[in-house]
């Protein structure tokens, strides 16, 4: 990917950080000091900008979760829940809690995040069935674990309820991560 390619990309991200989906190409090319002719010699319009940069943030979490397998300092289900929230360093500061928004105006590019969110679980349920197998976890079906965490991440993104709270879209994920791994029950009983 050409550097120009990124740093729209980046610039992208930042706005989105900046202002939601109120940003605009005219605010991307003041960023990043270049014409918008630049930016649509790299896109073709703002859609595939889009897309490219929902695509080019999966692959970041692919690496971050790369890292985070090959982190031995980990155990095997704190492995799992970071893997499972994973954020890449440049998307965390994006408010997810505003993704609903894409909905209605750009359905093509929210759609693509659902289903970046639904694939690319090979790792993660191997990582699952290894804390089974090894007695870390319980035994449940783990497409039922899997169904739940994309129904909650989905619901993260698809409402605006989220956003009525004080949690960041990183929070909000570590407690929902929390909660599948350790339940709700208290000690008290």
């Amino acid at each position: 990917m050409g550097s120009v390619r990124q740093s729209i990309m980046d610039a992208v991200i930042s706005q989105f950080n900046q202002k939601g989906m109120k940003f605009t190409m005219d605010d991307v090319s003041r960023e990043l000091h270049i014409s918008k002719k630049t930016i649509y010699k790299e896109f073709n319009d703002k859609d595939e900008l889009f897309l490219a940069t929902v695509d080019y943030g999966f692959s970041a979490l692919k690496e971050k979760e790369a890292e985070i397998l090959a982190d031995d300092s980990l155990d095997i289900v704190e492995k799992l829940s970071r893997v499972i929230v994973c954020l890449p360093d440049n998307y965390r500061n994006i408010d997810f809690r505003k993704v609903y928004q894409l909905r209605d105006k750009y359905p093509a590019i929210y759609n693509r995040v659902a289903e970046r969110v639904e694939s690319d679980w090979d790792a993660t349920e191997k990582l699952m069935k290894q804390a089974i197998d090894e007695g870390y976890i319980r035994d449940v079906p783990i497409e039922v674990i899997k169904l739940t965490i994309e129904g909650a991440i989905e619901k993260f993104l698809s409402t605006e309820s989220l956003s009525k709270t004080d949690l960041t879209y990183e929070e909000s994920l570590n407690t929902m991560i929390d909660i599948v791994i350790n339940g709700i029950r208290t000690d008290r009983m």
